[in-house]
């Protein structure tokens, strides 16, 4: 426990109650946790919205039950370990990553206030950046209780992580929502470096990107690359470059989308980086196949998977689609087994995975030329969960082909229903990628 024998008049007073709100909802107390046996709940609540101030006897039992001093003391050591910390999740250093949020952790009990709140944003962005987003939500519900105690620099950290955990849920809407307060927030202070600046607009790049707003999210991501560049981070560019192709790509720009990725190309090799050269192959797979050469694809797909041996079992499985695909579009129904094999002992029946079940599924009726068996399927389980996941393109490439082979069996009123399904989807999307 923090020892609480100096004199709580240190504190400023309009402050005092909200430390203490803080440090109840970081302990998970409720009002009338705190308060028992020394004060009302309703007197609590005055006092935690600065309505009144307490004694120094109840301020010192208060603080007691909650293990904390309302002392401030100079914590820029600590702060500066964190903003370092912070810093440091936009690489893919993970074990050292960790390694600092478990020192972090066990140091952070004996800070003021201020730098224990930055402990609690930059813990949420820890969240993210380990994908856990049910520990990210309910550190978001937390923050929420206090949030009108966050000042300018917080509030602005409070919603470009918010943005980036609603992004992660596929809301790109809300999440353009708090990346644009954060942008608010970011112009009205001018304490933060040109790096966080041109992270926030790399998100908006890439959010834009999901909304198919490519012009803007050309605009964004050009500022982001300029930035990136003139301090020498040339990890960071690449990740813009990658951006870009995609944009590119998905306009019809692809002279300037596979400049783009091979530029990001030399950066990766320079960086010696497995990890974004594995994404500027596949992204250039992608490229190569839009425009039917598939040879060209195939070689690249091939490059990226093995690339990530290290990587997630999801995005191996993704590779491995990529060239069924690529496979089938040359007939190589030989090519298309090997793979489809290969993905058959890599998956199991998780349901994160579910999706490269399906389209395995899927070829697995294709190479058999089982079209009855897959329509069958594909209304009775693939179309539901594609619908449900928002999964666009494989409702449009499967129901293309299964359109095409009930009208070759002049099945008129099928071919119809699978050909209207295809153009109804259509019209939702500008891009199939």
């Amino acid at each position: 426990m923090i020892k609480t024998d100096q004199q709580p008049a240190r504190a400023t007073k309009m402050d005092i109650g909200s430390k203490l709100k803080f440090f109840r909802i970081q302990r998970n107390l409720k009002q009338d946790d705190l308060a028992r046996g020394i004060i009302s709940v309703s007197y609590l609540s005055k006092i935690e919205n600065n309505l009144t101030s307490p004694s120094e006897e109840v301020l010192k039992l208060l603080c007691e039950r909650l293990g904390v001093s309302l002392i401030e003391r100079n914590d820029e050591t600590v702060l500066n370990e964190l903003m370092s910390w912070y810093k440091l999740m936009m690489t893919s250093n993970s074990v050292e990553i960790k390694k600092r949020y478990e020192e972090l952790s066990m140091s952070i009990q004996s800070v003021n206030t201020r730098t224990y709140m930055y402990f609690v944003l930059f813990e949420l962005r820890y969240f993210l950046y380990l994908n856990d987003l049910e520990r990210s939500k309910l550190q978001i519900e937390k923050l929420q209780q206090f949030h009108d105690i966050l000042d300018v620099e917080m509030n602005y950290y409070f919603e470009k992580f918010f943005a980036i955990y609603t992004y992660r849920l596929n809301n790109y809407t809300g999440a353009l929502e708090h990346l644009k307060s954060a942008e608010r927030l970011l112009q009205r202070n001018t304490i933060f470096e040109s790096s966080e600046e041109a992270d926030l607009f790399y998100l908006f790049g890439l959010t834009y990107s999901q909304t198919t707003k490519v012009p803007i999210s050309i605009t964004y991501t050009s500022k982001a690359l300029n930035i990136f560049q003139a301090s020498y981070d040339l990890k960071r560019s690449a990740e813009c470059q990658v951006l870009l192709g995609i944009c590119y790509r998905r306009i019809g720009e692809f002279d300037r989308s596979e400049e783009s990725y091979l530029l990001a190309q030399k950066l990766s090799e320079s960086l010696n980086n497995t990890y974004l050269q594995a994404l500027i192959f596949h992204n250039l797979g992608k490229l190569y196949s839009m425009q039917s050469l598939h040879k060209q694809a195939i070689e690249e797909f091939e490059k990226s998977y093995y690339l990530k041996e290290d990587r997630s079992l999801e995005s191996r499985l993704n590779s491995i689609y990529c060239l069924i695909i690529e496979y089938d579009y040359l007939k190589d129904s030989g090519q298309c087994r090997k793979w489809l094999d290969t993905g058959r002992t890599l998956i199991n029946e998780s349901k994160e995975l579910l999706e490269y079940e399906y389209y395995f599924s899927i070829f697995e009726y294709l190479l058999s030329d089982n079209f009855e068996e897959l329509d069958v399927q594909f209304q009775e389980a693939f179309l539901p969960y594609f619908q449900e996941q928002e999964l666009n393109e494989p409702i449009i490439k499967y129901s293309e082909r299964l359109a095409l082979y009930f009208e070759s069996c002049y099945k008129y009123k099928k071919a119809s229903f699978y050909y209207s399904l295809c153009y109804q989807e259509l019209k939702k999307q500008t891009f199939l990628y």
